[in-house]
């Protein structure tokens, strides 16, 4: 079991499961319900330990997968500012080419 990719935003990971699952890379979420825990867990404060990570399975596909996951999330447009859809007007990541909530195509 190798770690591929850790995030505090549970959604991301569960969308680079989906793409590892897609490639047929047995994976899964550690730390997937951790966030439910709250603020703190015994007194301590939140620690990125906590931290939603996915693990492959097979150790022999982890360069396929750092890569599906590497061209996904290492992107400039990743990196980019937020942008407003032109449909909903819903705010969506700079990452997202499609409005999550509507579906439109993100325009330029």
């Amino acid at each position: 079991m190798k770690q591929v990719f850790v995030d505090s935003d549970l959604t991301r990971v569960s969308f680079a499961r989906n793409l590892l699952e897609a490639e047929g890379i047995a994976c899964f979420i550690q730390n997937e319900n951790t966030r439910t825990l709250g603020p703190s867990i015994a007194g301590y404060s939140y620690t990125h330990l906590l931290d939603p990570a996915l693990c492959i399975l097979d150790d022999a596909q982890w360069e396929k997968a750092m890569e599906l996951v590497t061209t996904h999330f290492h992107n400039e447009a990743a990196e980019g500012p937020e942008w407003r859809c032109g449909s909903c007007q819903e705010t969506n990541p700079g990452a997202f080419d499609l409005c999550w909530n509507c579906g439109a195509e993100r325009v330029a």
